[in-house]
């Protein structure tokens, strides 16, 4: 099976763990950054050599199918509305969390500024180091998304699955305050119950 076309915004905690892995798994990544000369970004090009490409987030862009969201929360309308055009009518997986209050995604902000797009909300969820190190004992843990069905949600389970977690949809867009549910779940259990970052959730079914 060919490799997807992935578009990595940011070469931070989330961007490095899931471009990693993904590159790992055979699809052809493109980090798109602020600053490809930073500190994360060099990180990344140390541990991944010309396996990657890191520039600028309209390069990135210009050459993939799937664009990964993973700029910090704040920053998310500002780089929406720099690259709109670039973005619209590519599958595109918001994993940013907006804090501070209000909603933790940016769906509001991609259905103005991107109406063709098809939105996900994924990665969101867990800390980085779940998908950095998916390993829970043998077990496979679960991801809980959201968004449209169709060719781009196998697209998007597929890159579930090649971190090595489950894909467990709980519907469309709709349900994205559902998804962002779960993040407010994992924060309380591990920092809040001191569980530890390494956490993540799994759904049994008689």
């Amino acid at each position: 099976m060919a490799g997807l076309r992935i578009a990595v915004l940011g070469a931070g905690n989330v961007g490095g763990a899931l471009g990693k892995r993904w590159a790992a798994a055979g699809h052809l990544v493109a980090f798109g950054v602020s600053n490809p000369s930073s500190q994360k970004a060099q990180a990344v090009r140390a541990a991944l050599g010309t396996t990657v490409s890191i520039g600028s987030v309209a390069d990135a862009l210009a050459s993939t199918d799937i664009a990964l969201m993973a700029v910090p929360g704040g920053a998310m309308d500002a780089v929406i509305a720099a690259n709109a055009t670039q973005l619209d009518g590519k599958t595109i997986i918001d994993a940013a969390n907006r804090m501070g209050g209000g909603p933790l995604h940016s769906f509001a902000t991609l259905r103005a500024q991107t109406p063709t797009a098809r939105v996900y909300r994924a990665f969101n969820t867990y800390g980085w180091e779940n998908f950095a190190d998916s390993d829970y004992g043998g077990a496979q843990a679960d991801l809980f998304y959201c968004g449209p069905d169709g060719e781009s949600r196998a697209d998007v389970e597929r890159l579930i699955s090649d971190i090595g977690l489950r894909p467990m949809r709980v519907g469309d867009t709709d349900q994205v305050d559902v998804v962002d549910g779960i993040l407010r779940l994992w924060f309380a259990l591990a920092g809040g119950q001191q569980m530890g970052r390494h956490l993540a959730f799994k759904v049994l079914k008689g």
